[in-house]
């Protein structure tokens, strides 16, 4: 086989993996980019972003659970927390309002603690100098 063939088919080799990138990004599912469209966003608190919604916050997590299935759910006072990859979303009554979406990195406050232990799926749930010295994670103290 001449070298020239061998571009030939390193450049449609090069070009089918760029497509199948773009495919792959043109459907994957980002849920902070459906709330964002989906939502009116607010100024209702500081840390992560705020969106108004209407109706019960249960059904509201319902809805987004049903357009990208979370990889941990739970339901605490009223509010409907989902986790996902990269971001936590809280479902709930925030600052006098009956229904806002708050959408927050994992890395701000989650990762270190500043929620409440919710179940499997939500660790760590409290910081590691919490109640005795451990954390509320699986196995830790509250």
């Amino acid at each position: 086989m001449s070298p020239r063939r061998h571009y030939l088919i390193a450049g449609l080799l090069a070009f089918g993996g760029v497509v199948c990138l773009l495919l792959a990004v043109a459907v994957a599912k980002n849920i902070e980019s459906h709330i964002d469209e989906t939502y009116q966003r607010a100024q209702i608190a500081a840390g992560g972003k705020n969106y108004r919604c209407t109706g019960d916050p249960a059904r509201v997590a319902d809805d987004l659970a049903a357009y990208k299935a979370p990889q941990a759910r739970q339901a605490d006072r009223g509010t409907e927390y989902l986790r996902y990859d990269d971001d936590i979303v809280t479902v709930g009554p925030l600052g006098g309002e009956p229904c806002v979406v708050h959408v927050e990195g994992l890395n701000s406050g989650y990762r270190g603690g500043a929620f409440i232990f919710l179940g499997p799926g939500f660790y760590p749930g409290a910081p590691s100098g919490g109640a005795g010295g451990s954390g509320g994670g699986p196995g830790g103290t509250k």
